[in-house]
C-alpha cells in the first residue's frame, strides 16, 4: 500500500526510532525518504544605532552541507538489504511546515517520526513539531514514541465513513508490523432519565434497546472485519459503552496497547493545526505510538 514513506529526523538517535518501523512498513517498490529541517544559524552583529540580526549565506550553507552529510551516512547505513529505495533530501524553513510541505510535494503516502527528538535548539516533542506533523500533513502520520516492538494495534471507529479512514493504513501497518490487531468502537452512554421513561412504557425496553445497540455496533465491526481481513493476520472487535476518549484510554491501559489507529475529523481550511477534540485527548492521554490519519478536503465537504 505504502508507495513513498517520509522519516523526518533532527540527528538525535531518539528521531532514529522512526527508521526501523519506517524500513519495516516499506515493502518492495517503495520509497523511503529521510528528510531533515536544519535549524538557520542565527548570528547578531554590530550595527548602526544596536545590533542587527544576520544570516550569513556560508553559514547557511555549512548547515545544509551537515544536514546533508548526516542523512547521506544513514542513508548508507540503513539501504542496503531491504527491497525498498532509501532517498535523502534537505528543506529550508521551519521544521513543521518544512516536513508537510515536502510530504505534500513528493506525494507521501505515510511520515514515520519520533515523538522525542532533542537535537541543539530544537526540540521534538508531542505539543510541538510533531504535533504541528499531525495536524497538518497530507497523509497519515505514525507517531513512533518508543523503542519497544508495537506488537497489539487498536483502530477506533465511531460507525462514520471519516472514521473508518483509519483502518486501511492501520491494517496495513499492523500487518507488515506482524502486530495483533483490534476494532474499537465506543458508544455513548443513554441518559438514564430516557432509560427509566422506556421501562416506564414497556418493562424491559432499556434493556433490549441497549442489546439492540450493541448488536448493531458489533455487526457493524464485524463487516469491516471481513471486507479488511488479511490471510493469517485475523482482526478482533470490541464494543463499550461510556465517554469517547476516557473509554478508548482505558481500554489501551487494560490490554497493554502499543499503537493506536485514529483518524482526525480536523478542518484545515478553518485552521492549519487543528485536530478533532476525540483524537486529541486520546493523543495527549495515550503514552504508546499513534497513527493519525486526516480525512481529504473533499470529505469534509
Amino acid at each position: 500500500m505504502f508507495k513513498k514513506i517520509l522519516v523526518p529526523l533532527d540527528g538525535s538517535q531518539l528521531a532514529e526510532r522512526a527508521l526501523g518501523p519506517a524500513l519495516q512498513l516499506a515493502g518492495e517498490g517503495c520509497q523511503v525518504l529521510l528528510v531533515r529541517v536544519p535549524i538557520r544559524a542565527q548570528m547578531f552583529i554590530p550595527a548602526e544605532g544596536g545590533y542587527g540580526l544576520l544570516y550569513p549565506e556560508r553559514i547557511e550553507a555549512q548547515a545544509h552541507a551537515e544536514a546533508l552529510t548526516y542523512l547521506q551516512e544513514v542513508q548508507a547505513a540503513r539501504a542496503g538489504g531491504g527491497q525498498s529505495t532509501v532517498r535523502v533530501k534537505v528543506v529550508e524553513g521551519d521544521v513543521a511546515s518544512g516536513v508537510v510541505d515536502v510530504a505534500r510535494e513528493e506525494n507521501a503516502d505515510l511520515i514515520v517520526m519520533s515523538s522525542h527528538g532533542y537535537s541543539g535548539l530544537t526540540r521534538w516533542v508531542l505539543g510541538s513539531v510533531a504535533e504541528k506533523v499531525l495536524h497538518g500533513a497530507p497523509c497519515p502520520v505514525l507517531v513512533i514514541r518508543s523503542p519497544q516492538p508495537i506488537g497489539r494495534a487498536l483502530v477506533t471507529l465511531d460507525g462514520s465513513p471519516l472514521a473508518a479512514q483509519a483502518l486501511e493504513p492501520a491494517v496495513e501497518v499492523a500487518s507488515r508490523l506482524g502486530a495483533s490487531l483490534t476494532l474499537l468502537r465506543v458508544l455513548a452512554e443513554v441518559d438514564q432519565a430516557d432509560l427509566r421513561s422506556l421501562d416506564a412504557y414497556e418493562l424491559g425496553l432499556s434493556t433490549r434497546l441497549e442489546e439492540e445497540l450493541n448488536a448493531n455496533a458489533t455487526a457493524y465491526l464485524t463487516q469491516l472485519v471481513t471486507s479488511h481481513a488479511r490471510a493469517g493476520h485475523p482482526i478482533k472487535v470490541e464494543v463499550r459503552t461510556g465517554p469517547a476518549a476516557a473509554t478508548i484510554l482505558k481500554y489501551v491501559e487494560q490490554h497493554d496497547i502499543d499503537l493506536i489507529g485514529m483518524a482526525t475529523h480536523g478542518r484545515s481550511a478553518l485552521r492549519r493545526w487543528m485536530f478533532g477534540s476525540v483524537t486529541e485527548k486520546v493523543l495527549h492521554g495515550a503514552d504508546c505510538s499513534m497513527l493519525v490519519v486526516r480525512p481529504s478536503p473533499n470529505d469534509l465537504r
